[in-house]
């Protein structure tokens, strides 16, 4: 096999994964229940009981972040259902959240999840194959000229 036909072909292959890439973010973007994208503030720890878990484990006191952050124009600050000794979080950290649109009120940390690592190994893949396939090209057409 020629290097030209190993570059079209590494670049068809690089085309298709980076198709695949655009395909997994729309599937994923379609499917994500909470629609509404803004980047929270940590503006307060608070504390209060421990959950079940924390009570298992004989902790006194749980601390819970507290969130601030701009949904459909106005300011939403919530306290998270998740809390820990020590707390997650820290004062002033910025943490991208997903909420509802059509209650802006209900929110979840940003979760990358299994679909996102499968979308960014495409990508990287898809690049990483297009650009082998113009080096393995232009190295046959620079034979010719």
């Amino acid at each position: 096999m020629n290097q030209g036909l190993t570059g079209e072909i590494l670049i068809i292959l690089g085309v298709l994964c980076l198709a695949g890439a655009y395909i997994a973010r729309s599937y994923r973007h379609r499917k994500e229940p909470y629609k509404g994208r803004a980047v929270a503030t940590v503006v307060d720890i608070v504390p209060d009981t421990p959950d079940h878990k924390g009570k298992a484990a004989g902790i006194h006191d749980y601390y819970y972040p507290v969130f601030a952050y701009y949904a459909e124009g106005r300011l939403i600050r919530k306290r998270y259902y998740k809390g820990g000794n020590p707390c997650p979080f820290r004062r002033n950290q910025q943490v991208r959240v997903y909420y509802s649109l059509k209650n802006p009120e209900l929110f979840k940390l940003a979760d990358p999840g299994p679909l996102k690592l499968v979308e960014k190994g495409l990508s990287y893949g898809g690049l990483i194959l297009c650009l082998a396939g113009l080096v393995c090209y232009l190295a046959f057409a620079s034979r010719f000229s």
